[in-house]
């Protein structure tokens, strides 16, 4: 049994005891073991990232599970060291550190603070519909970032809408975030149950969903979650999910059914584009295109 996170420390007790080099520290998002914090000081802003470690004398897992956590935090911090580049978050001043608060375990570090939202929040709050320029632009930062990530021999394995932050910048229009399920062609794999598929099952490529997937992961699967995010941010709407359904029957459709052509659900859209898009979401990895250098040429010239 997993264990998700149960306390929140009080923003006293994390200001004063433990990060007393920041004078603001507001609390931004929590949830399964992570909390988020906005935190200042006289020169900067930044992210502060605290991840509970759960005792291991909670369940007999927890052992096994205090190890992936940790071994995925170190992953996260070495990819984003190795991969620095404009379209991927940067870290931030604090390192990785240790702490108790109130007797539990967690570890902190810290990275930029994007202000901006992320396109899940935007497709859905947002009357305003992308434009195709947008699109573009969007597609050819993930392409950009899915190659560095494999440059260096990582796969993401978790590019989403809510990973993706939007931020009023020609330099850095869009940012991709969170790597804390990467993958490394290089290292031992860190997933303690092997059943388990370290994927967002709404947004997972369907060959991640097949028992012997870390036998042919590779850049490709990220192609699949850029373009579902394209997509889905694009045309308002999941090519696979039904809301709040349960996420098994989405996964199935995944695996499954073919999605709605992206040039009925956005006709404005060039067909040369929406076909690239529908291209990227086949379910066999070998039928999508492939060229990454080839890929983000025809985005740059096409915007």
């Amino acid at each position: 049994m997993r264990v998700a996170m149960i306390w929140t420390p009080p923003v006293d007790k994390v200001l004063l005891k433990h990060f007393g080099q920041y004078s603001s520290i507001l609390l931004r998002a929590k949830g399964g073991y992570k909390a988020v914090y906005k935190v200042s000081d006289d020169k900067k802003t930044e992210a502060l990232k605290l991840i509970q470690i759960p005792p291991t004398s909670l369940v007999e897992e927890n052992e096994s599970l205090q190890k992936e956590l940790m071994g995925r935090i170190k992953r996260e911090l070495e990819t984003l060291k190795k991969c620095a580049c404009p379209e991927l978050v940067k870290l931030g001043s604090l390192a990785l550190v240790e702490l108790k608060i109130d007797g539990q375990l967690y570890l902190a570090y810290s990275e930029e603070f994007l202000d901006g939202k992320n396109l899940w929040d935007l497709w859905r709050n947002d009357p305003t519909t992308p434009s195709e320029q947008e699109l573009k632009i969007l597609f050819g930062v993930l392409l950009r970032a899915i190659r560095k990530l494999w440059q260096n021999g990582y796969v993401h394995r978790d590019i989403k809408p809510s990973n993706i932050i939007k931020l009023n910048s020609r330099q850095r229009p869009f940012v991709l975030l969170d790597m804390g399920i990467a993958y490394s062609i290089n290292d031992t794999a860190l997933t303690a149950d092997a059943r388990c598929i370290p994927a967002t099952l709404r947004y997972i490529a369907p060959e991640m969903i097949r028992p012997n997937f870390r036998e042919n992961i590779d850049y490709r699967s990220d192609l699949y979650t850029a373009a579902l995010s394209v997509y889905e941010y694009g045309a308002k709407a999941h090519p696979f999910a039904i809301d709040a359904e349960d996420a098994i029957q989405t996964m199935s459709r995944a695996l499954n059914d073919e999605p709605k052509p992206f040039v009925q659900v956005r006709p404005d859209i060039s067909a040369e584009f929406c076909q690239l898009i529908d291209q990227m979401l086949k379910k066999t990895p070998a039928l999508r295109p492939a060229n990454l250098n080839s890929l983000i040429r025809q985005m740059e010239e096409s915007v």
